[in-house]
């Protein structure tokens, strides 16, 4: 008889799938009073304040991650303006200090909030970030990294699918709000955003791709690229000039770029849904290209492209007369 074997069988089976739901249940519960929140993947500030600077921070250490409702001075200058409506009840802040080169490369990814890049004439940056769950427990999901070096500063959240069976399991949602204060000379890259974007006044180029909502820019200089966004974008531009280059792929919303200055461009638009707009000097349109969804010109002498594809709503090119209003408060 194969009973009796098969029968034991099946008795140790079940008894081991208890055992590992108990101690599943006790790591959960334990997760759940001892909640370690801070990522081990967020680089120490290393920029140092000075003297006078240290006098306001107080005594509290530096990068240090406090709660939102701590009252404990701050390592940099960077206020909160409140994250009303877009923070759940459990919140977390980050704050960090970095050198950075002239000409560096910032680049923010994978966040789910809002993101305001203010600039100044400085050689550091400054990040607060504001992380927020529905229960404490749940900041432990979505952590933060932060990765940097004099000519990098690299912002992005962590991925919590680890395994195969984590995946089949519900990941608590999570929130994040970045706010930077950078040196005017970078170089700055968002991609997988969702959430409005607004920028400062920045001597360097922009990327974003993958972006889920509004993007302001006060100016931007030697060129632009923005594709796979769905919003509105209000950008302005200065320099375009011999290696420089606008491309517009893949957004769905209406476009609308201001140029500081004389403008010598060549303007090819394809596969657009959506009208093609300008009132710069010195524009000669191709008859022979107007037609729906073809259009090109050439702006000035030409050279530098300004590069349409895809894109689902209204593209207009003008002259900046004053900064962009929405992008203005992002610049000091």
């Amino acid at each position: 008889m194969r009973l009796k074997p098969i029968i034991t069988l099946i008795t140790v089976i079940g008894f081991a799938l208890t055992l590992s739901v108990s101690g599943c249940r006790r790591a959960s519960d334990q997760a759940q009073t001892d909640v370690d929140t801070q990522s081990a993947n967020v680089a120490p500030s290393d920029f140092k304040p000075d003297a006078k600077s240290n006098s306001k921070a107080g005594a509290k250490a530096e990068g240090e991650t406090a709660s939102a409702d701590s009252n404990k001075a701050e390592t940099n200058s960077i206020v909160d303006k409140g994250g009303e409506g877009a923070d759940f009840a459990e919140r977390e802040e980050i704050r960090r200090s970095y050198t950075l080169k002239p000409g560096a490369d910032v680049i923010v990814s994978g966040i789910n909030g809002r993101v305001n890049v203010e600039t100044a004439d400085t050689d550091h940056a400054e990040i607060l970030i504001v992380r927020s769950a529905k229960k404490r427990e749940d900041l432990q999901f979505r952590k933060v990294n932060i990765d940097h070096d004099p000519s990098e500063l690299r912002i992005s959240v962590e991925n919590d699918r680890r395994s195969i069976f984590s995946a089949f399991g519900s990941r608590p949602e999570g929130r994040q709000r970045v706010m930077l204060k950078l040196p005017r000379k970078v170089r700055l890259e968002s991609n997988g955003v969702n959430g409005d974007v607004a920028v400062g006044e920045i001597e360097g180029s922009v990327d974003f791709h993958g972006n889920n909502g509004k993007i302001n820019i006060a100016q931007a200089t030697g060129g632009a690229s923005f594709r796979g966004v769905n919003g509105k974008i209000d950008a302005t531009i200065a320099k375009l000039s011999t290696g420089g280059k606008i491309d517009i792929d893949g957004v769905n919303g209406n476009t609308t770029l201001r140029f500081v200055g004389e403008v010598n461009a060549d303007v090819e638009a394809r596969g657009h849904n959506g009208r093609v707009e300008s009132d710069l000097p010195n524009l000669q349109e191709n008859k022979d290209e107007r037609r729906y969804g073809h259009y090109s010109a050439r702006i000035g002498t030409g050279g530098p492209r300004i590069e349409i594809r895809g894109v689902n709503g209204n593209v207009s090119l003008t002259k900046a007369e004053k900064p962009n209003a929405a992008a203005k408060v992002a610049t000091k």
